[in-house]
């Protein structure tokens, strides 16, 4: 099928990740990356005793409310780029982060806030992917007053399915490439669309940036058991970007987080995979205005075209996908 991508070629990309010579991403080499790259300068800060530092790009307007990304355990701050870039233009800040090796709850915490302390928001919203929106419900339980709203891709609400008590601890002591295999064992190995076939293989290119500290922490923090449990939020405030295709989440963690917050809005992407926000970012960013408008986020563009039949009285539901 010419929209789809074969299972040979999924094999393809793992080589790539292993250290086998392959091809560079379609996304890493296409136009519209090369031009955020030009654009948004990657910057690093230190915030914390450790001198860990957190790598970020960030746009828009430092008055106005600030939207923070974080990706999942298999994620850079480079895989959000396409928030930046379809957000910033129509006038919101974004910042697209990526964690330093943080192995404990409350090391992420500690972190975080430090990280707000630098970035100095008026108001902070965060989209959490995966283990991302994992984090932050975490953070948001021991810090209710310091985030107004959250965005929760694809996550869960609690880590038991991947909960391993023999292997987790030694995680930090695994070299980089058997961590890198083991993020790689979670991947979709069967035919799927085109759009989510790149997005899967820039994932995996992205992977050979991350240190084994990068690696090791994320699964550390995805394997330890923990269950989000005191979050006081307005579940109002709460929306929940789910695909409806084939991920590495089980889908009963997917159920489990709808009943965890019956009153959250809920939005579904039909072909996103594991990474929607890559693979599906018109129908993301749609829903992640929505969400901001809902919540009171208001942005001053004078010359913005009004959209024909709005939508934040509507159910939210998916675009037609992008023509191939």
């Amino acid at each position: 099928m010419a929209d789809m991508l074969n299972p040979s070629k999924i094999s393809s990309m793992f080589n790539a990740a292993v250290g086998i010579p392959d091809r560079k991403s379609t996304l890493s080499q296409s136009e519209e990356f090369k031009s955020f790259r030009s654009s948004f300068p990657l910057k690093n800060v230190a915030v914390d005793l450790h001198e860990y530092e957190w790598r970020y790009f960030e746009g828009g307007d430092k008055k106005t409310p600030l939207l923070l990304c974080i990706p999942g355990a298999s994620g850079t701050a480079e895989c959000l780029f396409r928030q930046l870039t379809g957000l910033c233009p129509k006038g919101y800040r974004v910042v697209a982060s990526q964690p330093p090796p943080y192995y404990t709850v409350n090391e992420f915490v500690v972190g975080m806030d430090a990280f707000l302390d630098h970035l100095a928001p008026t108001e902070v919203h965060i989209f959490g992917a995966s283990l991302g929106g994992f984090l932050v419900q975490q953070y948001c339980v021991h810090r209710p007053k310091r985030v107004s709203s959250i965005i929760l891709c694809n996550s869960f609400c609690s880590t038991e399915s991947f909960t391993n008590g023999m292997m987790t601890p030694m995680y930090q002591f695994m070299p980089t490439l058997v961590l890198k295999n083991i993020i790689l064992s979670s991947f979709n190995p069967d035919q799927v669309p085109v759009p989510v076939a790149e997005a899967i293989d820039f994932v995996i290119e992205q992977l050979d940036t991350m240190g084994q500290g990068d690696l090791s922490s994320r699964l550390t923090l995805n394997g330890t058991s923990g269950t989000i449990t005191g979050l006081k939020m307005e579940e109002e405030k709460i929306t929940l970007i789910d695909s409806l295709d084939k991920t590495a989440r089980p889908a009963e963690l997917r159920e489990e987080l709808w009943r965890r917050y019956p009153n959250a809005k809920k939005a579904s992407v039909r072909m996103g995979g594991d990474f929607p926000f890559l693979a599906a970012p018109e129908e993301v960013n749609l829903y992640i205005e929505v969400h901001l408008r809902r919540v009171g986020v208001t942005v001053n563009l004078p010359n913005l075209e009004p959209q024909q039949g709005g939508v934040e009285g509507q159910e939210m539901t998916a675009p037609p996908p992008r023509p191939k």
